[in-house]
């Protein structure tokens, strides 16, 4: 029986996921409906946990650090940025176009039983490494900015 409870949970998991892609993949046609100014794509993440520290890997190549944001706040990582495109100058016939670009964001809640003193961002290789070590926080936590480094 628990066997079955695993595969319902897989399933809905994989469902979630396919929501999110699709959600994500229709907010990308900019349609007159959606409510913000500014579509926003949201890129791959992968969050797991090790004994030390909590780690959140977004895909994002083709970026800049400078055009890369990360923000800790009250329980939440904020990542930002835009993926600009350089070589859409002049009039195109697309045959196939799979890479976003422009603006992009993802919120990632963490859990409470992390150290927020202790965070690094590092890009390298087309992804976005945030690593927060664990600990105990009593305090309120005051909104930052993490600055994102260049390599590991």
């Amino acid at each position: 029986m628990a066997r079955h409870g695993d595969d319902l949970i897989r399933d809905m998991r994989h469902l979630q996921e396919t929501m999110e892609r699709l959600l994500s993949d229709f907010s990308r046609l900019r349609m007159p409906l959606m409510l913000s100014k500014e579509s926003v794509w949201r890129p791959l993440t992968d969050v797991y946990e090790t004994d030390d520290e909590l780690i959140v890997r977004t895909e994002i190549a083709g970026m800049d650090p400078q055009d890369l944001s990360v923000t800790l706040g009250e329980r939440l990582l904020v990542l930002k940025g835009v993926r600009r495109d350089p070589g859409r100058a002049g009039r195109r016939r697309f045959h196939k176009m799979e890479v976003t670009v422009g603006p992009f964001e993802r919120i990632i809640e963490i859990p409470d039983d992390l150290r927020i003193s202790s965070v690094d961002a590092h890009y390298e290789n087309g992804f976005l490494t945030v690593r927060l070590r664990k600990g105990v926080e009593s305090a309120v936590i005051p909104e930052r900015t993490i600055p994102v480094e260049r390599g590991a």
